[in-house]
């Protein structure tokens, strides 16, 4: 199921102008490797995100290979810091060098490992922490997160309509059950205001209050 018409999405990325040198290389390599990446449509919701909230402290659980750090560490400040997490290792290393190339690594570190864990390891506040682990996991991605959010900070969260599986499969598998569980706890909680934006797959975006 697409969760925005292609036609609407073709309009919207031709208004987009043109990214980063790097950023579009980035997204070669992407469509070329069928690697999943945000794309530019979210990456400069992501950037607006910043600006808005006058983020410094941003963390990715999940950041492939740098494409939504590279949109987060240029719209921040200086002494901004964007955390990263991948247990792959390829990755990281792409990422460290698209990064030094965009002119950002300086504002970037990387946890290699699993990213639930290297989110329960660190200290918060956050101002932004950005959800994009395996699908299942999300739940539990949720728990840990949560409590490291500053208030007025948001957490993003991707693919959470998962191209319309969560109301097609009669018999939702792992990664299905896992963002069903997840969308219905974040609206549970009691301190955030949530909200779905048919963007892309699917965003979450929940506000801590």
């Amino acid at each position: 199921m697409d969760i925005v018409d292609p036609r609407l999405d073709d309009y919207m990325t031709k208004l987009t102008p043109e990214r980063h040198p790097v950023l579009q290389e980035m997204e070669e390599y992407a469509a070329e490797h069928d690697f999943p990446i945000i794309g530019p449509l979210v990456g400069r919701f992501l950037a607006q995100l910043v600006h808005l909230t006058g983020a410094k402290r941003v963390f990715e659980m999940g950041s492939g290979y740098g494409y939504s750090a590279i949109w987060f560490s240029r719209a921040m400040p200086d002494d901004g810091v964007v955390e990263c997490t991948d247990t792959d290792e390829e990755n990281m290393l792409r990422a460290r060098d698209y990064t030094q190339r965009a002119g950002v690594a300086e504002k970037i570190m990387w946890y290699q490992g699993d990213a639930l864990e290297s989110m329960d390891a660190v200290l918060g506040p956050y101002d932004i922490i950005l959800c994009d682990v395996n699908k299942s996991q999300y739940p539990r991605a949720l728990e840990i997160a949560w409590p490291k959010l500053r208030q007025g900070g948001i957490m993003i969260t991707d693919n959470v309509l998962w191209s319309g599986r969560i109301v097609e499969q009669e018999q939702p598998d792992a990664s299905t059950s896992g963002i069903l569980d997840f969308n219905r706890k974040s609206y549970q909680l009691s301190d955030a205001l949530c909200s779905i934006m048919p963007i892309r797959d699917g965003l979450m975006l929940a506000v801590k209050m």
